[in-house]
């Protein structure tokens, strides 16, 4: 992987997105993010591939698995979901379902035979002590190609984006202006809450007289703030009859903030807030910011 071009590395992205096990799980970002860990191995007929290390795509030629249970341990959500593959049956398991009678259920047998774009291991980084009771290994039948995503790899690279992304929203938020003079480890605790959304043209944020639901700090783009009155319209028949419109008062722009009185205290806003154009912004929910 550390040889290859930047257009390399978009060829293998390419790749892994032909892989039903990888991309049920897991987003293009995601994948992405994988692909600067792949690289291939030949295994000569007869040996033992352990899968403790990694998670591994067969490009060519058959094996057989000699273990019962595949663990298929993605990035990604706070609760584990079992998932059965097309192509092998592979899982994610929780701790209590693999103790539980349901678990039997799913269990493959021990002569599965795995061919081409077969999956096997896993993406989560094994204790050795664990790995030493749990070798997950398949005996290739030919000669294979096999594709190997490494477990620590994709730790490290994952670890790495993590870091990254916290500073990005650190300096974020320090850069809006009610947060400049709050300290490094105040606003630290806030990114740990953060998520980031995009909003499209045209889409209303907050509607004025109510309660808005997260607080939002802009990255990109910006949103017109508006008035709602009561006006009067001339009519053709020299009438005239009230109507509602809404009247621009101004603009929240990059690195500025909003949200934050209209939650902690409670009170509706004042104001309609509507994006410009598209709108990536930080976000912290209510219920995470109480």
């Amino acid at each position: 992987p550390f040889h290859r071009t930047p257009y390399e590395h978009k060829t293998v992205w390419k790749f892994l997105k032909t892989v039903p096990d990888l991309t049920s799980q897991l987003n293009d970002e995601q994948l992405k993010t994988l692909s600067k860990t792949v690289f291939s191995e030949t295994w000569l007929k007869g040996s033992t591939v352990v899968a403790n290390d990694g998670f591994y795509v067969i490009l060519k030629g058959l094996a057989r698995s000699q273990t019962k249970v595949y663990y298929n341990l993605m990035e990604g959500s706070d609760s584990q979901v079992l998932f059965i593959p097309q192509s092998f049956p592979s899982f994610i398991l929780g701790e209590k379902f693999k103790k539980s009678t349901l678990a039997e259920m799913y269990l493959p047998s021990y002569d599965s035979m795995l061919s081409k774009w077969s999956t096997f291991g896993t993406l989560e980084v094994i204790p050795e002590i664990e790995s030493e009771t749990q070798a997950f290994s398949v005996v290739t039948e030919d000669d294979c190609e096999i594709v190997k995503i490494s477990a620590k790899g994709y730790a490290k690279i994952k670890e790495e984006k993590i870091k990254l992304e916290n500073m990005q929203k650190l300096k974020l938020i320090h850069m809006c202006p009610y947060y400049e003079e709050w300290p490094t480890l105040s606003i630290v605790e806030l990114t740990a809450l953060l998520k980031w959304k995009t909003f499209p043209p045209g889409h209303v944020i907050v509607e004025s007289g109510n309660i808005i639901s997260f607080v939002g700090y802009i990255n990109s783009g910006c949103c017109n703030i508006y008035r709602s009155i009561i006006g009067f319209v001339k009519l053709q028949s020299n009438k005239v009859k009230k109507a509602r419109e809404l009247v621009y008062m101004g603009k929240l722009k990059e690195k500025e903030s909003f949200g934050e009185i209209s939650i902690l205290l409670q009170v509706p806003f004042t104001c309609t807030i509507i994006t410009e154009k598209e709108v990536e912004m930080a976000i912290i929910e209510d219920k995470d910011l109480f």
